[in-house]
C-alpha cells in the first residue's frame, strides 16, 4: 500500500511538471487532426501521436499509425511512408510479433538504401539488432549493433551511441560476459545522464540492475530497479514500468521473499495484459510461476508456467528459463517423465544459446570492432606526429628575430585593422537599424494618412455630392410628368433612373473608402459582410471561412488587414476571370493566416509586381511585420499571408 502511494505521489508531481509540455504537445496534434482541412498534416499529427503515446497506450498508438499509413498511402508519399514503415517496425516489436517487425524493417531497408541514407540504414540495424537479441541469435544481434553504432560514433550521435552500447551490454549480459556487460551499461550511461536522456537513462538502470541481479548482488540490484522505476513513473512509461515491476519479482523470487515478489509480478502482468505486451507477458509469468512453485501452491505454478510458454516462441533465453522452472515443478512432483522431457528442453536451448561456434564468432566481431577503432586511432596519431614534425620543420625556418619582430608587428596591425572592421560593422548595424525603424514609421504615417484621406473623401462623397444628387432627384421629380409628351416622358424617366444609379455609385464608392462595418463590427464580421455584398454585386461567388480563436487586433491592424482583402477580392473580380474565389482566416496558436485563392487565369507576379494595387498590398504587409507568398498558375492564384500576432501591438 505504501509502495502504491508513493508511486501514485510521484505521478501526479509529474503530471505537473514534466509532463505538461507532452501533454500540450498532444493536445495541439489531436485539434490538428480534428480541424485540419490538409491531409497531409493530419497524417502528421497521427503519426507523431503514435509515436509519443507508443509505452504509454500501445494499442491507440498503433491505431493512429494504421490512419497516419492509410492517408500517407493515399498520397503516394514514399518518405513518409517507409517512416511509417519503421514505426511499425518497433510497435511490433515491442508487441512481440518479430516476423511482422522485420518484414516492415525490409521494406525501410530498400526504401533507404534507393535514397541513399546511411543513417537510415543504421537505425534499422539497431532494431534488426534488438529483435535478434530478444530471440536469442546473439551472433547476429552483436553484428547488427556494430554495423549501427560504426555509423553512429563517426556521426557523433551521443543519444544513438548510448542506445546501442546498453544493448551491446544486454547481449553480454545473456552470454555471461558480465565484465563487458558492465562497461557498456556504464559508457551508456554516462552519455544519457549528460543529455538528460530520462526514458534511455530508465533502461540502463534496469540492464545495470539485471546484470548485478545475476551476479547474486541482489540489493544492488534493487537500488537500480527503483531508480529505474521512479524515471519511469515520471515519464509515464507503462511499457518501463511493468518492467521495472518483473525486475522487482524476479530479483524478490531469489531473496525468498515470494510474497512480495508476487504483488510486484501482478502488476506488471495487469499493465502488460492491458496494453498487449506480448513480448513481456512471458517473462512476468515464468518469475509468477516460480514464485507459485517455492510457495508449495503447484498447480497455480504449473498452469502459469504452461501459459508462459504460449509467449515464449520468439525468445530461446525465455524458453530456457520456463523449461528449468517446469523442471524444477515435475521434480517435485515426481513426475519423472515430464521432467526429464523438460531436462531435455533445457539442455537445448542452453547448448543453442551458448555452442562454442556462436561464442568464437561473438568474439571475432568484438575484436573486428575493437580492431577498426585501434586502426583509426593509429590513422589519427600518425596524423598529429606528421603535424607535429611540419610545426617543428616550420620553426626552424624563421630566419631570425628580426623576422619574428616583423611577423609580430603586421599580427598587431591585423588585430588593430579587424578591430576597426568589427567596430564599423556594428556601426553599419546600427545605422541600418535605425533606417529600418524610420522606414516603419514612413510606412505607418503614408498608411495612417491614406485612411484619413479616404474617410474624408468617403465623407465628402456622402455628405456633398450624394447630398446634391438627392435635391436634384427630389426637385426633378416634383415636377407632374402627365404634362410631358411620350418622348418627354421617357426622357424625364430616363433621367430618374440614371440619378438613382449615380446616388447608388457614391454611396457604394463611400462605402468602399471608409466601410462602416469596419467600424460597428469586428475584422471577421467586416470582412464576411464586404464578401456578402460583391455576391450581390458580382459574377464571381465568393466564399469566407474562419478557423480558430476569437481575433483581438488594434483597430490600425484590422484595417490594413481588411484592405489587403478588399485589394486582393477586387483584383479578381477585375482581373482574373474567375468564377469563384475564396477568403480564408485561420488563428491559432499566435499566428493568423489570411488564404485568399481563385480559379481563374492566373498571372505572372514578376512581372506585375510593380502595380499599384499590388504595391499597396506589399506595403500593408510589410506594416503587419507579415510574410506574403504568391503562387500563381493558369489554374488560378493563391496569396498566403503569415501574421505573427506576438510581433503586432495589442489593443
Amino acid at each position: 500500500m505504501l509502495h502504491s502511494r508513493a508511486v501514485l505521489l510521484l505521478f501526479l508531481f509529474f503530471e505537473l511538471t514534466y509532463g505538461l509540455a507532452q501533454n500540450r504537445e498532444l493536445d495541439s496534434l489531436y485539434r490538428v487532426i480534428k480541424t485540419s482541412d490538409t491531409i497531409a498534416n493530419i497524417a502528421a499529427a497521427h503519426a507523431r501521436v503514435a509515436w509519443l503515446t507508443a509505452y504509454s497506450d500501445l494499442i491507440s498508438a498503433k491505431k493512429h499509425l494504421d490512419s497516419s499509413f492509410v492517408i500517407y498511402n493515399h498520397l503516394k508519399d514514399e518518405d513518409a511512408i517507409a517512416k511509417v514503415h519503421y514505426k511499425y517496425a518497433a510497435f511490433n516489436r515491442v508487441s512481440g510479433d518479430y516476423k511482422e517487425a522485420l518484414n516492415h524493417l525490409e521494406l525501410y531497408i530498400k526504401y533507404a538504401e534507393t535514397q541513399k541514407f546511411p543513417g537510415g540504414l543504421a537505425d534499422a540495424a539497431y532494431q534488426k539488432g534488438v529483435i535478434h537479441s530478444l530471440q536469442g541469435d546473439y551472433q547476429q544481434s552483436l553484428k547488427e549493433y556494430y554495423n549501427a553504432l560504426t555509423f553512429y560514433e563517426s556521426d557523433k550521435q551521443n543519444i544513438n551511441i548510448a542506445n546501442t552500447l546498453n544493448s551491446i551490454g544486454i547481449v553480454y549480459r545473456n552470454l555471461k560476459k558480465y565484465s563487458e556487460a558492465e562497461i557498456s551499461y556504464k559508457k551508456a550511461i554516462a552519455i544519457q545522464e549528460s543529455n538528460k536522456d530520462w526514458n534511455n537513462l530508465s533502461n540502463s538502470y534496469g540492464n545495470l540492475g539485471n546484470l548485478f541481479d545475476e551476479q547474486g548482488m541482489h540489493t544492488e540490484a534493487l537500488g537500480f530497479f527503483n531508480k529505474s522505476l521512479e524515471i519511469d513513473v515520471k515519464t509515464n512509461n507503462n511499457w518501463g514500468v511493468a518492467m521495472n515491476y518483473q525486475s522487482l519479482g524476479a530479483t524478490l523470487n531469489k531473496k525468498g521473499d515470494y510474497n512480495k515478489a508476487i504483488s510486484y509480478l501482478n502488476m506488471a502482468y495487469e499493465i502488460q495484459l492491458k496494453n498487449e505486451y506480448k513480448n513481456e507477458l512471458g517473462g512476468t509469468l515464468s518469475n509468477l510461476g516460480y514464485s507459485y512453485l517455492h510457495t508449495e501452491d503447484l498447480e497455480k505454478s504449473e498452469n502459469l508456467l504452461i501459459d508462459a510458454l504460449r509467449y515464449s516462441k520468439n525468445s530461446k533465453t525465455l524458453n530456457r528459463e520456463i523449461h528449468a522452472n517446469l523442471l524444477e515443478l515435475y521434480k517435485k512432483t515426481n513426475n519423472f517423465k515430464k521432467a526429464l522431457f523438460h531436462y531435455d528442453q533445457t539442455i537445448a536451448y542452453k547448448d543453442s544459446i551458448f555452442n562454442e561456434a556462436n561464442l568464437k564468432d561473438i568474439n571475432a566481431l568484438q575484436i573486428q570492432y575493437e580492431t577498426q577503432k585501434k586502426d583509426n586511432k593509429i590513422a589519427l596519431q600518425k596524423l598529429q606526429i606528421q603535424e607535429q614534425e611540419n610545426a617543428i620543420l616550420k620553426k626552424k625556418n624563421q630566419y631570425n628575430i628580426a623576422l619574428g619582430t616583423g611577423i609580430f608587428f603586421l599580427l598587431g596591425s591585423i588585430g588593430i585593422w579587424l578591430f576597426y572592421m568589427q567596430r564599423q560593422k556594428l556601426k553599419n548595424n546600427e545605422i541600418r537599424a535605425l533606417q529600418t525603424q524610420q522606414e516603419v514609421l514612413k510606412l505607418e504615417a503614408l498608411i495612417d494618412g491614406e485612411e484619413k484621406e479616404r474617410n474624408r473623401l468617403a465623407q465628402d462623397l456622402h455628405d456633398g455630392i450624394n447630398g446634391d444628387l438627392a435635391v436634384i432627384k427630389y426637385k426633378i421629380s416634383s415636377i407632374e410628368p402627365n404634362k410631358f409628351s411620350k418622348k418627354e416622358k421617357i426622357f424625364y424617366d430616363d433621367a430618374l433612373g440614371m440619378l438613382d444609379n449615380a446616388v447608388e455609385q457614391v454611396r457604394r464608392i463611400s462605402h468602399n473608402l471608409a466601410p462602416p462595418s469596419l467600424h460597428n463590427f469586428d475584422l471577421v464580421e467586416a470582412i464576411q459582410q464586404f464578401c456578402s455584398k460583391q455576391n450581390a454585386s458580382n459574377s464571381v461567388h465568393i466564399s469566407f471561412q474562419y478557423f480558430g480563436n476569437r481575433l483581438v487586433l488594434k483597430k490600425e491592424n484590422e484595417i490594413a488587414i481588411y484592405r489587403i482583402t478588399q485589394e486582393l477580392l477586387n483584383n479578381i473580380i477585375k482581373h482574373a476571370n474567375a468564377s469563384e474565389a475564396l477568403v480564408q482566416l485561420n488563428n491559432h496558436e499566435d499566428k493568423l493566416m489570411i488564404t485568399v485563392e481563385d480559379n481563374g487565369q492566373g498571372f505572372d507576379p514578376n512581372s506585375s509586381g510593380k502595380g499599384i494595387g499590388l504595391q499597396n498590398i506589399k506595403s500593408r504587409v510589410n506594416f503587419l511585420k507579415a510574410t506574403l507568398d504568391i503562387n500563381s498558375s493558369k489554374k488560378g492564384t493563391t496569396f498566403s499571408i503569415e501574421i505573427d500576432l506576438d510581433k503586432l501591438d495589442k489593443k
